[in-house]
């Protein structure tokens, strides 16, 4: 078979026909020279290109004690939690807030949960936040402070930590010689190597890693593993990748495919290939790329075909009320909200909310779901409305990873001396609207929030009524909860 990378005009025919698409698993079999060439391409173009705006990211030195390796362990480690699924830009930001706020290891693993949450509030998957609070707790309270110095023990002690943040750590700090793989690693290899395969499927999952680690130099793994990475983010991107800038281009088989298909379009060749629709008997024996049809044309070659796109399952639709609860106090106080936390287990867990009902049926219209609300108001916080004032204003939509959120936000606003009863108090708080902003809520509920805020700015105040409720035990404010306890 001729190598597809070093084409001639002869074989360019060759180049994207049915036979030469066809391949065994040895295709993508990485020979020593490719890889010092890629070695040697990538690590040039990371030093010169490599972006300086990542507080997270440092040089190390040679003469760093364990301590110092240490911090530089746990300062990846949480920036590389928080940039998954997560742009850099946004990650900056949090990035910074959190170090001030845990600049050790030793700090992290010594906060409480709230303040964790409140720092991590608008960053999404708040899992992992948890996480690396509870994995701080274990290397400050099991593993003498200090985090795992390679990748095996780091994914086998720390909780969240899996096999990519494992190699983050240890070939970038302590200069391991192990592969990561993420979404932009995947691309990046796709491409290079011609791998039309579900990125998601076990053996393609294995095949993508055995060729990273086959790359990984045993000198400056860490940076030729961030070297891959950020060619995948800024130049190998899922839609217009920039191959004109891309190092390794010419080693790039997807860029050989195109190239072949664009001189054949010149010939016609692609048009009369359309006339005779040939079947062509295949060798396909690779045992993860799925075939391409034998009639593509030139559109079919382009690079971003690779790797295989798949369709996702659609998020599932649900629906929740939300009610968003006044109370004034006295003209010269500041109106409090009600605030609910949520389980500890679960989408958003350990988050506060406002007074929200999950919706057994969707498409519920606002009659339906105030009479829901109005028993869940009475059966979860003991309040019982005597002809309120009530408001719908409307609903906002909010995408979780694998769910579809639409939230239907009401307001009610009363005027009452005295905190809800009968609750329990570390569950449900009563707040001011600058301690609610800056308590740990879900995105959605603070779109919710400025639905309210957009309202009160053009309706007319409304009239407040009384409330009646039963007299037992008070709840706390919020501002207590997050005091520090001598």
């Amino acid at each position: 078979m001729k190598d597809i990378d070093r084409i001639s005009t002869v074989d360019i025919e060759d180049c994207v026909s049915s036979k030469r698409l066809y391949h065994s698993d040895q295709y993508h079999v990485v020979s020593e020279d490719e890889k010092d060439r890629v070695q040697k391409q990538l690590l040039g173009w990371y030093q010169s290109e490599k972006r300086t705006n990542m507080p997270w990211r440092k040089d190390n030195e040679k003469t760093w004690d364990k301590q110092t390796l240490g911090q530089r362990a746990y300062e990846v480690w949480v920036s590389e939690i928080m940039l998954q699924q997560t742009q850099v830009a946004t990650v900056i930001d949090y990035y910074n807030r959190w170090m001030a706020a845990f600049p050790t290891i030793q700090d992290l693993a010594n906060a409480d949960i709230e303040k964790v949450n409140t720092l991590w509030a608008g960053l999404g998957y708040y899992s992992r936040a948890k996480r690396l609070w509870e994995g701080a707790q274990k290397v400050v309270n099991q593993l003498g402070g200090l985090l795992p110095d390679n990748a095996k023990d780091l994914q086998s002690e720390i909780p969240g930590v899996g096999r990519y943040t494992a190699g983050a750590v240890a070939s970038i700090v302590f200069g391991e010689t192990t592969p990561v793989v993420d979404g932009n690693v995947i691309r990046v290899i796709a491409r290079w190597r011609a791998i039309h395969a579900d990125p998601k499927k076990a053996k393609s999952v294995e095949l993508f890693w055995d060729i990273a680690a086959s790359l990984v130099p045993e000198s400056n793994p860490g940076d030729f593993n961030q070297a891959m990475m950020e060619l995948g983010a800024r130049i190998c991107t899922p839609q217009n990748p920039d191959c004109d800038k891309c190092p390794i281009s010419n080693e790039c088989k997807a860029l050989n495919q195109l190239k072949c298909a664009k001189e054949l379009s010149k010939n016609g060749f692609f048009d009369e290939k359309k006339k005779k629709r040939k079947t062509v008997d295949s060798e396909h024996d690779c045992s993860v790329c799925q075939e391409l049809p034998d009639d593509l044309d030139e559109a079919a070659y382009a690079v971003t075909r690779y790797p295989l796109k798949v369709d996702k399952k659609p998020p599932r639709d649900e629906e929740c009320a939300v009610t968003i609860v006044e109370r004034i106090v006295s003209k010269e106080s500041k109106p409090l909200y009600l605030i609910s936390k949520r389980p500890n287990t679960g989408l958003l867990a350990g988050l506060w909310e406002f007074p929200s009902l999950e919706l057994d049926s969707l498409d519920t219209d606002y009659k339906e779901r105030l009479s829901k609300s109005t028993q869940f108001l009475k059966t979860k916080y003991q309040l019982e409305l005597d002809q309120p004032t009530r408001h719908d204003l409307g609903s906002v939509v909010h995408l979780f990873s694998h769910i579809r959120k639409v939230y239907h936000i009401e307001w009610i606003q009363y005027q009452h001396d005295q905190d809800l009863m009968d609750v329990d108090e570390a569950q449900v708080k009563w707040v001011t609207l600058e301690e609610l902003k800056a308590s740990p809520i879900p995105t959605g509920l603070k779109k919710a929030l400025k639905l309210l805020e957009k309202f009160k700015t053009t309706t007319p105040t409304p009239l407040k009524k009384k409330v009646v409720v039963k007299k037992t035990m008070k709840t706390a404010d919020i501002s207590s909860f997050f005091m520090k306890k001598d």
